[in-house]
């Protein structure tokens, strides 16, 4: 066994069994680390693997073994943007601390939840290579962030006329039509006319489209089919498109403009849905029924808007009072108003 330091990392030199002589880095100055880097890679060269496996391989078999995975483009993005710290590196030498390093980079660009994120893809990567046999367990020991209480920002009824007047054709109608069905963004720029049911006035959303990993059929009221009709002779295949050509994207300078003419801060697209759920809530829509015109998996996912709809549900306030009760309630009035004798 050959193991030396080059100023503060450790290096190792092996031979394999034609004893041609590997010299390579560790990447690590723990000695303990450095040993069993020397010990995997003694042993991935005794059986012919003389190139180190790197992150980018890693990478690679993972996106070639989850080709159904709903969020594959996400894992395609987290993995682009940790390129910069990793592409090239020997993945056996990417240390707890490296992955600290760079997912603390990600929260301070963005937020805790979307650092999490970044983390969840590495661990479960580490853990997948664990079962290929690349290494004996994961050194990733991250924990993830505290997750912040779950965010809810819908438009008042004012800020919602206001951004109305202030967006484009394109954006209005597809954030109206957001507001009107609860789909989310990719939903609504990817709808096509081929999932519309004029006459049936519904749409539906297939479950290798939708969140949930279900088909989702939703109802459309007077004003969603106002406004496809509106749209119907933009294009032969897309609902919603810009000088003819679907619309990729919503978060775009002209949406961004809009919120500021309208004096709207602190809102995103997404929150065009915690909008439609909101106003059903507050207009007496029972939660479970909610939970299906939503499309969510859970009435958990419901109940962060439960404390909206106690007005809409003030009709049935009474409901509990049994008629002998409330008949008594109306006789406590007229007590003493007549002499008993």
């Amino acid at each position: 066994m050959s193991i030396y330091k080059r100023g503060s990392i450790y290096w190792i030199e092996v031979r394999g069994p034609d004893g041609t002589r590997h010299r390579e880095s560790t990447g690590s100055g723990n000695q303990s680390t450095a040993k069993a880097y020397h010990d995997r890679r003694l042993a991935e060269i005794t059986r012919g693997q003389a190139k180190p496996l790197t992150w980018d391989d890693a990478t690679k078999r993972w996106f070639a073994e989850r080709t159904d995975k709903r969020s594959l483009d996400r894992d395609v993005s987290i993995a682009r943007w940790l390129d910069q710290h990793w592409s090239g590196r020997v993945f056996s030498t990417i240390t707890d601390g490296d992955v600290r390093k760079a997912v603390e980079q990600k929260r301070i660009e963005t937020t805790d939840s979307n650092a999490n994120h970044y983390l969840k893809f590495v661990k479960a990567l580490f853990n997948k290579s664990v079962e290929w046999g690349w290494m004996d367990v994961s050194p990733v020991k991250m924990k993830t962030y505290p997750a912040p209480k779950a965010r809810l920002r819908f438009l008042s009824e004012d800020e919602l006329s206001r951004l109305m007047r202030e967006l484009p054709h394109h954006l209005r109608v597809m954030a109206e039509f957001s507001v009107l069905t609860g789909l989310r963004m990719s939903n609504v720029t990817g709808l096509r006319w081929d999932r519309v049911d004029m006459q049936r006035r519904l749409l539906w959303i297939e479950s290798t489209e939708y969140k949930s990993g279900r088909d989702h059929g939703i109802p459309l009221g007077d004003r969603a089919i106002q406004i496809l009709e509106g749209e119907r002779n933009q294009s032969a295949t897309h609902v919603f498109t810009y000088c003819g050509y679907p619309v990729q994207n919503t978060n775009t300078a002209a949406w961004k403009k809009a919120l500021g003419r309208a004096g709207i801060s602190n809102f995103r697209w997404h929150d065009l849905r915690h909008t439609f759920a909101s106003y059903h809530a507050m207009n007496g829509t029972p939660l479970l029924t909610l939970k299906a015109l939503g499309g969510w998996q859970t009435l958990e996912m419901v109940n962060r808007y439960a404390h909206l709809s106690a007005e809409g549900s003030r009709q049935y306030a009474n409901n509990s009072m049994p008629t002998a009760v409330g008949g008594c309630a109306q006789n406590v009035g007229n007590v003493g108003a007549s002499n008993p004798q």
